[in-house]
């Protein structure tokens, strides 16, 4: 043990501050996200150059859209979608790409 000591010094950690665990344990006030709708209908998503993507829209909320392509193509960061079965369509921004399904934010 002298030798840890001699090492590593005899400093024990310091308290963590009263702040920060009042701060962890303070129930915050989140907004809830929004409810999403459910479905399995069919959309197209048009890049900039022209080429579409036909794909199946898992969920959607007034503010995006989740969707699933039978491929796993890398896509460019702003898209043109049209989903006409859950009334989604316009610009859009991919904001995650995980495989095959896209998460889209409409602008």
């Amino acid at each position: 043990m002298t030798l840890l000591t001699r090492m590593f010094g005899s400093k024990k950690p310091a308290a963590p501050a009263r702040e920060r665990i009042e701060h962890a344990v303070a129930p915050e006030h989140d907004t809830p996200r929004p409810l999403r709708g459910a479905s399995y209908r069919e959309a197209s998503v048009t890049y900039e150059s022209g080429y579409t993507r036909k794909g199946i829209v898992l969920d959607y909320t007034a503010t995006g859209v989740r969707v699933r392509f039978p491929t796993n193509e890398i896509m460019p960061p702003f898209v043109k979608v049209n989903a006409r079965a859950v009334n989604v369509s316009g610009n859009a921004r991919v904001i995650w790409q995980e495989g095959s399904e896209v998460g889209l934010a409409l602008l």
